[in-house]
């Protein structure tokens, strides 16, 4: 895990560094961001089951670092709380299942300035799994498990989309979504061998954040 932290971490500083000659040091603005998420997985369920959003929330700093009048690159380290929840008939008998998960999710963004304040985003992001738990109940039977950890990959890859608005002010207004690229579930792990017909899922979290720019 410190291994993964310390190479996202260089690659941030590595897309800096690359470009280090056109920033203006002066203009960098660090910033502080925290907003709602409508979180779920993507898979195949088994026939009968429906996955359902789960709402979380995100907070964190991020660093705009300008590199022209219209285009900045800006890493981020965020508190992401994520899952998603499912409902229906299995095996003949009305069950539900929730899975919440926290992660500690670092994108590096590309930022285009379209008009004045206004921007669109994009960017690679990866993400480190902190924390899970895991219920279900089926008929009458419930079972809870505190640290679903064990059942989850460590890491998870995505690509991050959206837009947003910088008032003068530096106040900050974004929509985005995260689109999980990897499994979030490991093969090797017997906990969730039952959740779907290949147990391939990945995360798609809609977010919509406010923050500052100091």
């Amino acid at each position: 895990m410190k291994k993964l932290v310390l190479s996202a971490a260089v690659a941030v500083m590595g897309m800096i560094g690359m470009n280090a000659q056109n920033v203006n040091t002066e203009a960098l603005q660090i910033g502080a961001r925290a907003g709602y998420n409508m979180s779920n997985l993507r898979g195949d369920t088994p026939e009968g089951l429906d996955t359902k959003s789960l709402s979380g929330f995100h907070a964190g700093l991020f660093v705009e670092v300008p590199v022209s009048e219209r285009f900045s690159i800006q890493p981020e380290v965020m508190y992401s709380t994520q899952g998603a929840k499912t409902e229906g008939e299995f095996l003949g008998v009305n069950g539900s299942t929730e899975l919440k998960t926290q992660y500690l999710n670092v994108p590096v963004l590309a930022k285009f300035y379209i008009a004045d304040g206004f921007n669109i985003q994009a960017g690679p992001q990866i993400g480190f799994l902190t924390g899970a738990e895991y219920e279900s109940k089926v008929g009458s039977i419930s079972t809870t498990v505190d640290d679903a950890t064990d059942g989850m990959k460590g890491t998870d890859f995505g690509l991050l989309l959206g837009a947003g608005y910088k008032s003068p002010m530096g106040l900050t207004i974004d929509a985005r979504y995260n689109l999980g690229l990897s499994n979030v579930y490991d093969e090797d792990s017997e906990m969730f061998e039952n959740v779907g017909t290949d147990n391939d899922f990945k995360n798609g979290v809609f977010q919509v954040g406010i923050g500052y720019q100091f």
